[in-house]
This record gives structure tokens, C-alpha cells and sequence, in this order.
């Protein structure tokens, strides 16, 4: 039963626990000092302050100075939770700053700096022999040795002059005398950014970065926080000069193809990160070869000599083969006629798009005006190739009949005829499209038709051991017997057994000459042998 005489209300009683937490809370405060790190919530943003809840529920006043970005923007909001450390106490009022601005560097907070590690702003005005002067505002100075003064070596050191950053206090002597980092401040600032980052990075994801630095084998890029590299290869399609696409402070669009753990030059675990821009252009294979269509005389550049032909490139990324066998005339090795960064005219023999490649024909100076079709359309494409015309078929040119290196020659109007499979038995002449260790990969056939099949290596007629890039290298031309088809439709040939079945069948050829002539004279080698002996002596 209640008390008739108690006034108490619901009311009172949420007042008496307000207070309670109120005195629970003040009895849980921190006496803060100069020094002190501290977390807290922004309540309230102003002109030069921000107002903050700290975590133990005292207030406090946020200094400003290094919280905008390049635009002048503010880098935080409220509601943001922020990190700093307590400048001073003034009037029981907590202030806080993320860093140091001129206006309140004096000898006591450069020395409270140093025990605490906040940042302070200076701006280098001078540059020296050892390092840096840095001004701090306030008459005082720093110095800032040249190992400390960025992350990566600086070229230039008077691009510096007149640039205003954030210096971490390393040790103070004076005013005068207060030596400075400014690595320690750009790594502390790179860790924090990278951990935002590190979730972004994974494999094939594109992200925009900036050039931090450009060397002969690839660009680094800043990825915010985390460094990744360019690779040349990976710049653009074709061969390029790394300083010919990217310059430092470019923005460029890259993706992530590898990440790897590695360490840097302290020892500590770090990312390798592998980027790529080529990866994000067009594909120039696509773009060109519905215009590289057979007779097309192209103009291109020879950028690979091999024994088994010459590679040109026709644009940027788009390279074809010469064969030796094409190149008009036998010759032994295509340095003969061609060599590497020379400009040749060449013509389309054909372009298989599965395996993407584009067989040619070279052409030669002298008898390329006898060549060219004049009634024939140059097609009209947005690449970069150059086309000098067309050119009628040469029927003295075996490859623009049957194609080079087992290429498909372009599509034509007319159908074309269904080839037999083949049987076991069958001799085929096949040409090497790949060496491996256990064999060579093999093709015949028909232009747009082809056969594939192995060769092991123990079918070559080659000593066991032997190299087979050497004797049999890609573009290699022989006879092959087929020895195993299997249901599949996978197909094994022997060039042994091919080169036995040749000279059995030469042999052959022989005695039945032999005994054709033997029958015509009715006396067999040796009676004719006989009679010239006997003769000879009459």
C-alpha cells in the first residue's frame, strides 16, 4: 500500500538517476595533460573549432588547422569519431589539434611535440648541403636532414622551397635548434590511409592512383596509402618507353592483377602490388583483324628475327609471322633478308582469330609495283595500321595457297569442302605449332580446316635427351604417319616411322627398277657382269 504522505513522482526519479550517472560519469574523468591522446565524437563544427564529446565525457574544443584537403574542403563531418592530442588546458577547457599550426609553436609545445609525437606545420624556406631549414612561425626554425625529408629519394630538392608540411619534432635544443622529420610525419599519415585502402586491393580491381615515380622498367603509382607498380609490359599494347605514356603526378586508371606478400628495405611485411593499364585499353587485335583480309599489302615493322621466320608488327600490339617458307625465295634463315626495327611492306596470308595470330608474306621492293591489284579498295579501318593496297595471289607462293604456320586464311564467299578425317596409316606434311618436353604439337590440313595433333618425342628420330627446340623448333616442316586416332578425336603421329615407311618404299622403288631392267635384258646384273668380263677378254 502506497504512503499517502510521499509526493515522490516518476519524474523525480528519472532526475535522481540523471544525476547518479551524471556523478558516476564525473567520477570516472580524466584529469587530461598537454600530451595525451585522446578520441572523441564531433558534436559541433565551426569557423576554426570543432566541438567534440570525448570518450570519457568531457568536451572538448578540435583545432582545425590540417583537417582540409586541397580544394579547402573539411576531411571531417559530424558524427566522425576523431583522434588527436591535448594542446594546453585553458579555463577547464580541453583543446586538442591534429597537429601544430604556426600560430601557437613556442619552445614548451615544440618540447611537448617531441614527448608526444604530435605534427607540427613548417615551411621549408631554404635548402643546404645536409637538408632542409624549415621555418615554424614564431621566429623558431628546424632543420630536416635529406634522409628524412620524404619517402622516396627527391631529385630535385628545390622544388621544395616554399611548400608547407607537416614535420614530426624528432629532438629540440632551442628555438633555434629543433630537428625535424618529415618521412616520419608522410608514413604515419600513409598507414592510416592504407588501412582504408588495404580492403580495396584485391585482384582485378579498378582503382584510380597517382605517378609517385617513373623508371626505365614501370611507374609506381599511389593507390592511397599503398604503393603498386607498372610494369612496362603492362603500360600499354606493343613496346613502349615508360616516359613516352605516364608522367609523375598523372592520374591514371589501373587494375590490380597480383598481390603478394614481400618486405621493404627495413624488413618489415609489406604488399607487392602488380598493376596494369594496358588491361583497360582497347584490344587492338579486335580492332584490326576484320581489315586484315588476304591479299592486303600492310606496312609494318620487323621486331623478332627466328630461325623459323620474322615477326612484324603491323600496329601497336598486333604482330604476324613471316615464315621462312614465305619469303618468296629458299633461304636459310630469314636474317638473310629482313632484320630487326626494319620497315617492311608485307602481304595477308591469313588470320586465325581462335589463336589470334596473323600469318604473312614478305614482299619484295623490286616487284611489289608488279604485284598490287590497283582495281582492288584499300578498306577503311580506325587503326593505326598504314595499307598500301592489294595484291593479287602469287601462285608460285606455296604458304598463300595453304596458309603459314597452319593459319586460316580469311573467310571467302565460297563454301568450303568438308575434309576426310584422318585414318590411321595416312602420311600428312605437318608443320610444329608448339615444342613442349614430351613432344611437338603438329598441324595440317586445309586453310580453315586444320588437324591438330602430337608428336611424342620418342617419334621424332632424335637421340634420347635430345633438344627438341633446337632440331625441331616452331615452324619446322616434316612428314608424319598417323598412329593412333582415339575416339576423342585426339591424334598421334610418328615422323620416324614416316621417314622408315620413305626409305622402305625408296628401296622398294629400287629393286623393282633393277628387275624391270634385268627383264628387258634377259640376263640379271650379275650375268651382265659376266659378259663384259668375258668380252673384255676376247
Amino acid at each position: 500500500m502506497a504512503d499517502p504522505n510521499s509526493t515522490r513522482t516518476a519524474a523525480d526519479d528519472d532526475d535522481f538517476a540523471a544525476l547518479l550517472a551524471e556523478s558516476s560519469m564525473a567520477s570516472r574523468r580524466v584529469h587530461h595533460k598537454p600530451g595525451d591522446a585522446v578520441r572523441g565524437t564531433v558534436r559541433h563544427i565551426g569557423d576554426k573549432t570543432a566541438a567534440l564529446d570525448l570518450d570519457d565525457g568531457q568536451e572538448a574544443l578540435l583545432d582545425l588547422t590540417g583537417l582540409r584537403g586541397r580544394d579547402g574542403a573539411l576531411t571531417i563531418h559530424p558524427g566522425d569519431v576523431v583522434s588527436g592530442q591535448v594542446v594546453r588546458i585553458r579555463d577547464r577547457v580541453v583543446e586538442v589539434a591534429r597537429q601544430l599550426g604556426k600560430s601557437s609553436v613556442n619552445l614548451h609545445t615544440l618540447e611537448e611535440a617531441a614527448a608526444s609525437g604530435l605534427p607540427v606545420t613548417g615551411t621549408i624556406s631554404a635548402t643546404n648541403k645536409g637538408g632542409y631549414v624549415v621555418d615554424l612561425g614564431h621566429g623558431a626554425q628546424g632543420f630536416c636532414p635529406h634522409a628524412m625529408i620524404d619517402v622516396r629519394r627527391i631529385e630535385d630538392g628545390t622544388a621544395l622551397i616554399g611548400t608547407s608540411s607537416q614535420f614530426k619534432v624528432i629532438e629540440v635544443r632551442g628555438s633555434k635548434d629543433v630537428l625535424l622529420s618529415r618521412r616520419a610525419a608522410l608514413e604515419e599519415a600513409q598507414a592510416r590511409r592504407a588501412e582504408e585502402t588495404r580492403a580495396t586491393i584485391v585482384v582485378g580491381a579498378r582503382l584510380t592512383g597517382v605517378v609517385t615515380n617513373v623508371r626505365d622498367f614501370g611507374a609506381f603509382v599511389d593507390l592511397g596509402g599503398l604503393e603498386g607498380l607498372i610494369p612496362a609490359s603492362e603500360l600499354a599494347h606493343g613496346r613502349v618507353r615508360v616516359h613516352d605514356v605516364v608522367q609523375q603526378g598523372d592520374k591514371v586508371d589501373v587494375v590490380v592483377q597480383r598481390v603478394e606478400p614481400a618486405l621493404d628495405h627495413r624488413g618489415r611485411p609489406v604488399e607487392r602490388i602488380s598493376l596494369s593499364m594496358r588491361a583497360l585499353a582497347p584490344d587492338p587485335f579486335a580492332q584490326l583483324a576484320p581489315d586484315l583480309v588476304a591479299g592486303l599489302l600492310v606496312e609494318g615493322t620487323v621486331r623478332r628475327v627466328e630461325p623459323f621466320g620474322a615477326f612484324v608488327e603491323l600496329i601497336p600490339g598486333v604482330l604476324g609471322l613471316i615464315h621462312v617458307g614465305a619469303f618468296g625465295r629458299r633461304i636459310g634463315v630469314p636474317g638473310e633478308v629482313v632484320q630487326p626495327e626494319q620497315r617492311v611492306t608485307v602481304r595477308v596470308l591469313g588470320v586465325d582469330l581462335a589463336m589470334r595470330r596473323v600469318s604473312l608474306a614478305w614482299c619484295d621492293p623490286d616487284k611489289l609495283a608488279l604485284t598490287r591489284d590497283p582495281d582492288a579498295a584499300t578498306p577503311h579501318t580506325a587503326t593505326a595500321a598504314r595499307f598500301v593496297g592489294m595484291a593479287k595471289p602469287d601462285p608460285r607462293d606455296r604458304l598463300s595457297r595453304a596458309g603459314a604456320d597452319g593459319l586460316a586464311l580469311a573467310p571467302t564467299n565460297a563454301p568450303a569442302e568438308k575434309p576426310r578425317p584422318p585414318a590411321l596409316g595416312d602420311v600428312v606434311d605437318c608443320t610444329v605449332d608448339r615444342v613442349e618436353v614430351f613432344g611437338v604439337l603438329v598441324s595440317w590440313g586445309q586453310p580453315g580446316a586444320l588437324s591438330r595433333g602430337l608428336v611424342a618425342a620418342s617419334e621424332l628420330g632424335l637421340a634420347q635427351g635430345a633438344d627438341l627446340r633446337r632440331h625441331v623448333p616452331v615452324g619446322t616442316a616434316f612428314r608424319a604417319v598417323v598412329t593412333e586416332v582415339r575416339p576423342d578425336g585426339r591424334i598421334r603421329l610418328s615422323k620416324a616411322q614416316a621417314e622408315l615407311a620413305d626409305e622402305q618404299a625408296q628401296a622398294r622403288a629400287f629393286l623393282a627398277s633393277q628387275a624391270s631392267q634385268a627383264a628387258r635384258s634377259g640376263v640379271g646384273t650379275f650375268g651382265e657382269l659376266l659378259l663384259s668380263r668375258l668380252g673384255a677378254k676376247k
